[in-house]
């Protein structure tokens, strides 16, 4: 939500130069976007700057350039109500005396990493932004072990050692001690509970969902939504229709082989009902590592991003082209109807297949085998939002901001969390809430209940076997991870050489080629001037 670059003492005269809140030496740049507003208050000794999310019927912070001044005790007041917002915040807060406290909000819609650059406190949501701070010989063997054997985490930590993430209701100061970060308390959560015969369970999750969809004011001719035709996107797109039936955009990304054809078919039908105009891309040619992608070309994505972050570029690019300015996710839906510890068991299913009891690569090496220990050490407390959702965020979001685009995820919402987690679990099983709504609504049973499983792994496959593998051969001769020990290259050479001769493609190989590839545009690019805001 923002960028940042604070001196050690804050000042007291804070003012809006157009592009940023600056007291003269510091500077606060917010995200300039329709859907959120940032303001600065002072009462003479202290100051604060926030930037957040517009909430809808709610009165907004006026002018940008507007800078109040207030007594003390309003001063507070105003300081609690920002604390207490219940869409996403970042608040800085700024004491000649104490220096800087930066607190993140309960949605962590956009990550703020941050570093003590010698003297200078350095933000920003994009990870490049602070790549002079990056270094081969002070990458994080904790975070590089969860990576690379895909036991990813929530934590503050990131791939490089003094470069920090603000995790969701976490605050770090900066003063005289220097960048100090400190995570909230565990975050408290509901137990199931029994549906009374007289309550319609499915109107009152339409209710609840409808309340998150317009928690924020936006215009709908400049919206659109993520329709890949599953259930979680389905909802979102379905309850924007009930206002804005034909007025908000609808893209995917075409999965291609006979899935594909299940997945046009299906999101067809959802189209009829929705009304609304249609976007869609096809990911096959798009592929990871395809040669006219960011990762092909050098450029640094974040090694944890996703396998289809060159699809996704491309139908952002599009959306924007068409006067996108936001979009309606379905990120969140799968942890909110998920099952919790016997529950899986009572109705004899599993967990999913990244569960850490899977087999690990062969080619690892003695680095990352070091840390696996300790992969669950410093971790954020629980949190409000699934950590799993949240890391999604982190990872995910710096592309949509990059595009001009802020993503809006309602089933994240912590009153629809709360909601869910009270289901008994006959309504949250294979998400049946979310299918007994769309068969009121009379979507057919090949809508609701899809014979084959829809996803992009065919489309990760082909990228590894025509760009990827033969990328990763032309680059394992001088491999980075290899020569820091974090993998073993005579392994990895041995399952290039299966691979070779015909076997199918090991998909966990994919965070190899990743980070591989992240470490040396990080190197190609690290004397580039960062962007972080100095004055």
């Amino acid at each position: 939500m923002l960028k940042l670059c604070l001196r050690r003492r804050p000042g007291n005269d804070w003012r809006w130069n157009g592009e940023h809140w600056s007291d003269g030496v510091s500077a606060v740049r917010p995200y300039e976007h329709p859907m959120l507003e940032h303001a600065a208050v002072t009462d003479g000794v202290s100051t604060f700057v926030a930037v957040r999310e517009r909430a809808r019927e709610v009165a907004g912070f006026g002018p940008a350039q507007v800078f109040t001044t207030t007594d003390t005790p309003t001063y507070r007041r105003l300081l609690d109500e920002i604390k207490a917002w219940p869409l996403d915040f970042v608040l800085v807060e700024c004491t000649p005396t104490a220096g800087f406290r930066i607190t993140s909000g309960t949605w962590g819609t956009a990550p703020l990493y941050l570093t003590d650059a010698g003297g200078r406190l350095r933000g920003s949501w994009s990870l490049p932004d602070l790549r002079q701070q990056f270094s081969l010989d002070a990458l994080d063997e904790r975070s590089v072990a969860r990576l690379l054997t895909e036991r990813t985490r929530y934590a503050r930590e990131t791939l490089f050692q003094g470069v920090h993430m603000l995790t969701e209701r976490a605050h770090a100061t900066y003063g005289d001690n220097g960048l100090v970060m400190r995570y909230p308390a565990p975050a408290e959560h509901a137990l199931p509970r029994e549906v009374r015969d007289d309550v319609d369970v499915v109107e009152v999750y339409r209710r609840v969902l409808s309340g998150a969809v317009y928690a924020r004011p936006f215009d709908p001719r400049a919206s659109a939504v993520e329709l890949s035709g599953g259930m979680d996107s389905a909802s979102v797109a379905v309850t924007l229709a009930e206002e804005h039936h034909g007025e908000v955009l609808a893209y995917a990304l075409a999965i291609g082989g006979e899935a594909g054809e299940q997945q046009l078919r299906r999101r067809a039908e959802m189209l009829r009902h929705l009304g609304f105009l249609d976007l869609i891309v096809d990911a096959l040619p798009l592929a990871p590592f395809n040669p006219d992608g960011a990762r092909a070309r050098r450029m640094f994505v974040e090694p944890g991003a996703e396998p289809y972050h060159e699809a996704v570029g491309a139908i952002l690019a599009a959306a924007r082209d068409r006067g996108v300015r936001t979009v309606f996710t379905g990120d969140g839906g799968d942890e909110l109807l998920s099952l919790r510890g016997n529950e899986w068991a009572s109705v004899g299913k599993v967990r999913g297949r990244f569960s850490d009891h899977e087999r690990l690569p062969a080619w690892l090496g003695r680095r990352t085998l070091d840390q696996l220990d300790a992969v669950d050490d410093d971790l954020a407390p629980p949190t409000v939002i699934n950590e799993a959702t949240l890391l999604g965020f982190a990872l995910r979001s710096p592309q949509f901001l990059d595009a001009g685009i802020w993503p809006v995820s309602p089933l994240c919402s912590p009153r629809l969390i709360r909601f869910a987690e009270q289901l008994p679990v006959p309504w949250r099983v294979d998400k049946h809430i979310c299918r007994e709504r769309f068969r009121r609504i009379g979507f057919s049973d090949d809508a609701r209940y899809p014979h084959l499983r829809e996803n992009f792994r065919h489309v990760m496959g082909a990228g590894l076997r025509e760009y990827g593998m033969p990328l990763l051969a032309e680059l394992s001769a001088e491999a980075i991870t290899v020569d820091h020990g974090f993998v073993d290259g005579d392994a990895l050479r041995a399952a290039m050489g299966q691979w070779e001769q015909g076997e199918q493609v090991d998909m966990k190989v994919f965070p190899v080629l990743s980070l591989e590839l992240a470490l040396r545009a990080m190197t190609a690019h690290s004397s580039e001037r960062e962007s972080a805001p100095c004055t």
